[in-house]
């Protein structure tokens, strides 16, 4: 992520139409300055009283079983070789991501949750897929992803250190499945609403194949 897009202080809208709908877009930074998330919060609330309804981006579970799910988030981290959520985190400490470093004088924090930015959970839409829904219909294209030893026995917390899959499937994961397959669920989800408001919080990577997506789906979005 550039830094310059992580020292951003006022969130950045994109807007997208349809006819009798408006959709208004923040491509969330999941690293940022907390006045950044402060503006991200006032956006939402102002929004929000204007009518507008919240989608946002959270990939979660519906798995029950701490078993299960620690195996779909090891076949997860197979694939992609870490399970960090995509973009990293931010080491707070030394106010470090990856190799950038940043003076102390920037207040950056890791992205707040969504309640935290000022979403009613109650009435916004967690426009997202589940974790098993990436695994399974990648297994399906693919072929079931096999755990060996260093994988079963590696906790998820722990420094992976074991063999990934091939470079070729992880980057058709993250294209067609983490990017394309919620693309394509977001904007069917965006397009049947019957909500005349939409605003979408999610990641700036996605922003691109939404429209991509919208535009399948009908040549009038905008």
């Amino acid at each position: 992520m550039p830094k310059s897009v992580i020292l951003e202080e006022e969130p950045q809208l994109e807007r997208l139409s349809y006819p009798h709908k408006e959709v208004l877009f923040l491509p969330i930074h999941h690293i940022g300055l907390s006045e950044y998330y402060g503006a991200v919060r006032e956006l939402t609330d102002s929004l929000e009283d204007t009518g507008y309804r919240v989608f946002y981006e959270q990939l979660s579970t519906n798995v029950k079983d701490i078993e299960s799910y620690i195996n779909l988030a090891k076949k997860f981290r197979k694939i992609t070789g870490s399970f960090n959520g995509g973009d990293g985190y931010l080491d707070t400490l030394n106010n470090q991501l990856g190799d950038q470093k940043f003076p102390k004088k920037y207040s950056l924090q890791n992205q707040p949750p969504m309640e935290a930015l000022g979403v009613n959970i109650e009435s916004a839409l967690a426009a997202d897929l589940t974790l098993e829904d990436l695994i399974e219909a990648f297994e399906a294209k693919h072929a079931q992803v096999k755990l060996d030893s260093c994988d079963l026995t590696t906790p998820l917390d722990s420094s992976y250190a074991c063999s990934p899959l091939d470079p070729s499937l992880s980057k058709d994961f993250q294209e067609n499945f983490i990017l394309g397959l919620r693309n394509a669920h977001l904007a069917r989800l965006i397009h049947f609403s019957r909500s005349p408001k939409i605003y979408v919080i999610y990641g700036a990577s996605h922003f691109e194949g939404l429209r991509e997506e919208l535009k399948k789906l009908d040549s009038d979005w905008n």
